[in-house]
């Protein structure tokens, strides 16, 4: 199967990027020149809680950049407010900037930019920035959950895999491990061709991602692999009622479709 890109859509933890300390505001990885920018860069921090200020709050930081170019804070929060404007480039752009001027002390700047450069097509570039997680943050498990993301589009399945391992046991270590994480682990091994591993792991994640049609098309080819080999006629019939909730299958990529032609006419 072949490009990620093309096939699914995957959790990044996005949500989560909001919650994190930095947006308290207490924290610079950049010592800014002028007073006045920090006023500015947590002005835009408040700014996030009202989508009608993004624009204003964005314009207010590309002057403070102006002013105070090795400002890595104000770059990252202008790529931030830009990709909640879904401006992905402008974001990449910015988050490169800061990531840059921050010199590998900022975990979080480096994991926006691995998931905007991801988004954006820019695999080589994510899986640089994961690749830099893993090397100066070896305790943060996103580092190797994103290389597992990008093994899906490089094809490296089984490097993949193992990050993913190592990703596991430090979430499990710092308060359990993530439904994406055993998603992920269902995808890998699907596209490994080792649809008996899979199939729990999707299972698993059901009741999750049961309205999805990325998650249904390969959970409906992984039961069916499965059934096939195994003769099993109850798990090919919830297979094709899980391929009956598949909404657009117009939207179902050529590789994967393809596979399900064989099953389903």
């Amino acid at each position: 199967m072949k490009k990620l890109l093309t096939i699914l859509y995957f959790v990044f933890s996005v949500s989560a990027f909001s919650q994190d300390p930095y947006f308290l505001g207490k924290t610079n990885y950049c010592t800014p020149k002028k007073a006045e920018s920090k006023k500015q860069f947590d002005a835009a921090i408040l700014a996030l809680q009202f989508p009608k200020y993004y624009a204003g709050a964005t314009k207010m930081l590309m002057k403070t950049i102006e002013e105070d170019k090795e400002y890595c804070d104000a770059y990252f929060m202008a790529g931030y407010l830009f990709r909640l404007q879904d401006m992905q480039k402008e974001a990449v752009t910015m988050y490169y900037m800061a990531d840059s001027l921050a010199q590998n002390k900022a975990p979080i700047f480096k994991m926006n930019l691995a998931v905007s450069a991801f988004r954006l097509g820019a695999v080589d570039l994510s899986r640089k920035k994961y690749q830099q997680m893993i090397t100066h943050f070896p305790e943060n498990p996103e580092g190797y959950y994103g290389i597992a993301n990008t093994a899906i589009v490089i094809g490296d399945f089984d490097n993949g895999l193992s990050n993913l391992k190592t990703a596991e046991k430090l979430y499990q270590n710092q308060g359990g491990v993530k439904k994406d994480v055993k998603y992920l682990f269902g995808i890998l091994y699907t596209f490994k061709e080792e649809y008996k591993t899979a199939l729990p792991y999707l299972d698993d994640v059901f009741s999750t991602y049961k309205k999805d049609d990325g998650y249904l098309a390969t959970y409906v080819l992984t039961q069916m692999k499965v059934a096939v080999e195994t003769n099993d006629e109850k798990l090919k019939n919830k297979a094709r009622k899980n391929y009956d909730k598949i909404k657009n299958k117009n939207t179902i990529p050529d590789d994967l479709k393809n596979k399900l032609k064989e099953y389903f006419s």
